[in-house]
């Protein structure tokens, strides 16, 4: 199967909340592809302190379980499984059926050329209602300057990645939704070899779990994280920029208005202050990521 020999050992990981309705599938149909490409692996599941079902049916579905006492999250989960992992290699999929199994059969001839393979989702689900689309091309936009090159899919919940990675290579570690998100950055920044495979995605079982402002809050702030890491000069130029425009607008207005309100000087240099204080704490966060390493 593509690069991957007949030897090479795969951990399935599966974080699930809630998710008794659609695990039994995801488990059986991941299984019936790595056993179709001959590969060696394991599967666990974590359930995150889920009030059904699913522990009691991905273990029926032949499933390995983790148990989380109560719900830490989306991230966390997955660490929890890549910890337990037994192999090198971590395949994670999503429990609510979003992801056909079936698609992990495109990842696999990618590796291991490539450090992780992800799988890029497309289509109008993908994009969703005009306004989540504009929301999720800005959220790639963004991607894309932090990363330093395009980016089909950030966040996307099927992929496949070296283990040792997550610990060289992801100076930034989140428990809730947006750990996807800081794996792809920190990727691409340490220089690592990452591929976008197109997938399809459908509709999920259930109710989804995400918290769009949290959430969104949340991934600006781990996006900021990872940009102090890797390229801090990247991102105070741009922050220093807008208020360096603000203070030379104000100036030329008072040379060239005599009747100009002077206070419009006293505000644009508030705002210079304010912005050299934030990146004074981002400088701060800067040597305090770097010393966790």
């Amino acid at each position: 199967m593509g690069l991957f020999s007949n030897k090479t050992e795969i951990t399935v990981v599966i974080p699930a909340f809630n998710e008794e309705g659609a695990i039994a599938p995801t488990i059986k149909g991941a299984g019936e592809v790595l056993t179709a490409a001959g590969l060696k692996y394991e599967i666990i599941t974590v359930d995150d302190g889920s009030t059904d079902k699913t522990a009691a049916a991905a273990e029926a579905a032949g499933s390995k379980v983790i148990r989380h006492p109560i719900n830490r999250g989306y991230g966390r989960s997955l660490l929890s499984g890549i910890h337990a992992a037994a192999h090198d290699w971590i395949l994670i999929i999503d429990a609510d059926g979003s992801y056909p199994p079936a698609e992990i059969a495109k990842l696999l001839p990618h590796v291991p050329a490539f450090d992780m393979v992800v799988g890029a989702r497309e289509g109008s689900l993908f994009w969703g209602t005009p306004v989540k689309a504009l929301m999720r091309f800005i959220y790639l936009r963004i991607a894309r300057f932090v990363a330093g090159e395009p980016i089909p899919d950030a966040n996307s919940g099927l992929r496949i990645f070296r283990k040792e990675a997550v610990s060289t290579s992801m100076p930034v570690l989140c428990y809730g939704y947006s750990f996807t998100t800081t794996m792809t950055l920190s990727f691409l920044n340490a220089g690592r070899f990452v591929r976008f495979e197109p997938i399809r995605f459908t509709e999920r079982v259930g109710h989804s779990k995400v918290k769009p402002v949290r959430d969104i809050l949340r991934t600006l702030q781990i996006m900021t994280q990872v940009i102090l890491y890797f390229n801090p000069m990247k991102f105070a130029a741009v922050v220093t920029l807008l208020p360096l425009l603000a203070t030379f607008a104000a100036a030329a207005h008072l040379l060239l208005s005599p009747q100009a309100d002077p206070r419009w000087l006293v505000i644009a240099l508030m705002l210079v202050i304010s912005v050299l204080v934030f990146l004074l704490g981002c400088a701060v966060e800067s040597i305090r990521l770097h010393s966790r390493k």
